[in-house]
């Protein structure tokens, strides 16, 4: 299963505040995607979600409903000419010309209440004397797109908006990697919508769910500057499309201009039927050039290599008859250790995995809710990643450098409400003069009512020492022995991953 996202809007950048919050201090500035300098900016109003007068017997006509809906959605999300700049700036200038792409709600938290169960706080978004119309829908045409076509970027200017960047900024003077994270999610949800789109507005319905994030590489640290994040659909299957995505510095010398790329990122959405739920066709792809041929290839090959692990992974084969040997070496070794009749004592650089677990358990809250109200993917990877980096800072006992998040895959959704349980352990590190490491993440959805627990992603984060080698851990059973050779395989898979990555676009 995958977890549900649905239309959410790029606004959601600057903050997981209430909506109506966020309606009211936001702005974006858009412009043509097919040149990214030299256009003039048009910046859409955000406004506030109108309610009716709180008065019990005051109606709700349906044609405000409609209106006030599509004018919501509107003013919201990355339009079809493909750039936005997020700032915290409040005034309200005209609506961008062009069709949206927002995978964000379109009513507020309040106002679901008040439908579902009455009126708190004395707002009404429907009325029974206006029932909405069943609605018909067309069937979807399918267009030849372009890798240009779902091209959408994203300018965050810190160096100018300090509003902006009092959200993101970290207590060490850095941009917080969580924030980004959580950027990368919404933009790669905004590019899957704009490719699966065929212009019309009475075609079937399609929701873009977030399949996998297939690998995020930080290349260069995050310091206080412009950024550009930029993507757009490298390669399309039946019902999914591989989204490439990186993070540039900008010049404040020579405003859009290329700088440094800093992070690059892939991820995986699949296109579902919004009425039936079943895997729906995406538009496919005209590659105009070798170099867009290139790049759909090597889609196609991530997608076959990602079967080749998902088949030999460790939780449908044995490990290798290499891996056999290492584990029975590890198991002499921490025999030795763990053996009261023996002299030969733990060395100090040697840590027992069981020692480095570290959890949180958070409350699941409307805010971060999709269409859908499940919670956000990008969210969940910065509580993860936060979790992550609060235990490589324990084991090394300083700040450690992030350097990539490997292959996630959203099982299930996590349902507003209910509580998020991460549980954080050092997996792998090989001790000595590395300084690399493994960190997983295992996030659980409890739910008290039902009293179950159901593991919805496995997270896997990979971290250094800048200062020094890292201690080495020891597993001392076998599932802790399966964990470390899961993390000795993605290091290995990450560091060949790292030298040969490079920007597409």
């Amino acid at each position: 299963m995958y977890a549900s996202r649905s239309q959410r809007s790029i606004g959601r950048l600057a903050s997981p505040m209430m909506v109506q919050r966020a309606f009211n201090t936001k702005k974006w500035n858009f412009f043509s995607g097919s040149s990214r300098t030299g256009q003039s900016p048009i910046t859409p109003e955000i406004g506030p979600v109108t309610h009716a007068p709180s008065s019990k017997s005051s109606a709700y006509p349906k044609e405000a409903i409609e209106k006030n809906r599509s004018e919501l959605l509107d003013k919201l999300g990355s339009n079809s000419s493909g750039r936005v700049i997020a700032t915290s700036a409040s005034t309200n200038p005209a609506l961008p010309h062009g069709k949206v792409f927002t995978v964000r709600p379109v009513t507020s938290w309040i106002d679901k209440l008040a439908s579902e169960h009455g009126s708190p706080g004395g707002h009404v978004v429907n009325n029974a004397a206006f029932p909405e119309p069943e609605k018909k829908y067309q069937k979807r045409d399918l267009l030849l797109k372009t890798m240009q076509d779902s091209y959408t970027e994203i300018i965050l200017p810190f160096r100018t908006d300090k509003a902006l960047l009092e959200e993101y900024i970290n207590v060490g003077g850095t941009l917080r990697h969580g924030k980004i994270m959580e950027d990368l999610d919404a933009l790669a949800g905004a590019i899957g919508y704009k490719h699966a789109d065929d212009g019309k507005p009475d075609s079937t319905p399609l929701t873009i769910v977030t399949a996998s994030v297939d690998r995020i590489d930080l290349l260069k640290p995050l310091g206080i500057c412009d950024l550009r994040l930029s993507g757009h659909v490298t390669y399309v299957g039946y019902s999914s499309m591989e989204i490439f995505m990186k993070v540039e510095e900008m010049s404040p010398d020579q405003p859009g201009q290329h700088g440094d790329t800093i992070l690059v990122a892939r991820f995986t959405m699949v296109a579902r039927d919004a009425l039936t739920g079943k895997a729906a066709q995406v538009n496919p792809m005209f590659l105009k050039n070798d170099t867009e041929k290139k790049l759909f290839q090597m889609g196609d090959d991530h997608k076959a290599k990602k079967r080749v692990a998902t088949d030999s992974a460790l939780t449908k084969r044995p490990p290798t008859q290499e891996e056999r040997f290492l584990i029975h070496d590890l198991y002499l070794e921490y025999s030795q250790y763990d053996d009261p009749q023996s002299k030969t004592k733990k060395p100090d650089d040697v840590e027992w995995m069981s020692d480095t677990k570290m959890s949180a358990i958070h409350i699941m809250q409307p805010q971060d809710r999709n269409i859908h109200d499940k919670i956000f993917g990008g969210y969940l990877m910065r509580l993860a990643y936060e979790l992550a980096f609060c235990n490589a800072s324990s084991f090394i006992s300083s700040r450690p450098t992030f350097l990539a998040l490997d292959e996630i895959s959203f099982r299930k959704p996590v349902p507003i409400g209910t509580f998020l349980a991460l549980d954080s352990q050092i997996v792998y590190a090989e001790g000595g003069d590395r300084h690399s490491f493994q960190v997983m993440v295992k996030a659980d959805v409890l739910d008290v009512n039902k009293k179950s627990r159901e593991t919805t992603n496995t997270f896997w984060f990979t971290f250094r020492d800048p200062a020094k080698g890292t201690p080495r851990i020891m597993p001392r059973t076998y599932a802790e022995s399966m964990l470390y050779l899961e993390g000795k395989r993605r290091r290995k898979v990450g560091s060949q991953s790292r030298r040969r990555v490079s920007s597409p676009a």
